[in-house]
């Protein structure tokens, strides 16, 4: 709970200061657009963002019911929104998935079946997200919708060569059962000489049971082809979905039509890789950074503004604080 304020202070304190530097020189003109931006339109991005996070939640759950047939969709969905509050106030989004192991074993799944799914669940994130990245690399060349500057071409080159190797590995945890217990060996071994663990033999055979269970229901979740497939494609529409939103929202401030939705999608592909990577809660400055520099090419001062503004209200602010207000009323509940 410290931890949760800390970084919720952070992020405010970021906040605050990246919306400063928006307004600072034409306040009234930001303002003025967002006070009379059209409700028809934010709706619709609203809409957008609701069936996003449905569709997220779906190959989640699916991969969940392997385990538990008689988990319901609609308390996956209060776990997902749940997630993104832990992500959003965590560097990097590491928050959620321990809370997801944490809910998912009240739900009697073991620790070893609830990691499962919670690796499985973000293998097919990862390979959605390269493949959309690939895809707007091609477009990008195909079209020449925009030309990074070479800060921004730096961090988009860092970003695609560790989303590769975050898959890599993720693939390699799956399907190593030697990597696994060699990796906890040498953490058990360090713990056992700072006197943290004792009969680090008998830590050796729990883990190693650990690993065996997790290796063998990898297996068994991987040959389940059309489930992994099918989680695959929820997750393209999903981040297909979420690169729109910019688009739908720049018709709410009448600047819809200097980019195109080919575009919106382009931009929120490499947006989203480089963001994936910067150690600040929500990814807070760079994600800001990355959209003023790739719609930057189409929109200038106070219209790129705005629309940022109501971007990172929309798909970062408003889920978090649900998502926060949602697990204290569960929280109380129990």
């Amino acid at each position: 709970m410290k931890h949760s304020l800390r970084n919720s202070i952070i992020i405010f304190i970021l906040t605050v200061l990246i919306i400063v530097y928006l307004l600072k020189d034409n306040f009234f003109d930001v303002t003025g657009l967002l006070v009379e931006a059209k409700l028809g339109f934010i709706l619709l991005a609203v809409l957008i963002y609701i069936f996003y996070f449905i569709l997220d939640t779906i190959p989640f759950y699916n991969f969940t019911k392997e385990y538990n047939k008689e988990i319901s969709f609609k308390y996956m969905l209060y776990l997902n929104l749940v997630t993104k509050f832990f992500n959003g106030i965590t560097p990097l989004s590491t928050g959620g998935q321990p809370f997801q192991v944490l809910e998912l074993r009240k739900k009697e799944l073991s620790g070893p079946n609830a990691t499962n799914v919670i690796v499985q669940n973000y293998i097919i994130f990862q390979i959605a997200l390269v493949i959309w990245g690939i895809a707007a690399i091609v477009l990008n060349k195909t079209l020449n919708l925009f030309e990074p500057d070479p800060a921004l071409k730096q961090l988009c080159i860092i970003g695609y060569v560790l989303n590769f190797l975050i898959l890599f590995l993720l693939f390699l945890v799956s399907f190593s059962k030697k990597v696994n217990f060699i990796v906890i060996k040498k953490t058990i071994d360090l713990l056992y000489k700072l006197k943290i663990v004792k009969h680090k033999e008998k830590q050796y055979e729990k883990w190693d049971k650990i690993c065996d269970d997790f290796y063998n229901n990898s297996k068994l979740l991987f040959k389940k082809q059309k489930l992994f497939l099918s989680g695959i494609l929820f997750q393209l529409l999903c981040l297909s979905l979420f690169y729109s939103i910019p688009y739908v929202l720049s018709y709410s401030i009448d600047c819809g039509g200097d980019f195109t939705l080919v575009t919106s999608l382009s931009a929120g592909a490499y947006i989203f890789l480089m963001g994936c990577y910067i150690p600040i809660p929500g990814a807070t400055g760079g994600m800001e950074y990355a959209f003023l520099g790739f719609y930057g090419n189409y929109l200038l001062g106070y219209e790129l503004n705005a629309l940022l503004l109501l971007w990172r209200l929309l798909t970062y602010y408003l889920p978090t604080i649900i998502g926060g207000i949602v697990f204290n009323i569960g929280q109380r509940k129990r």
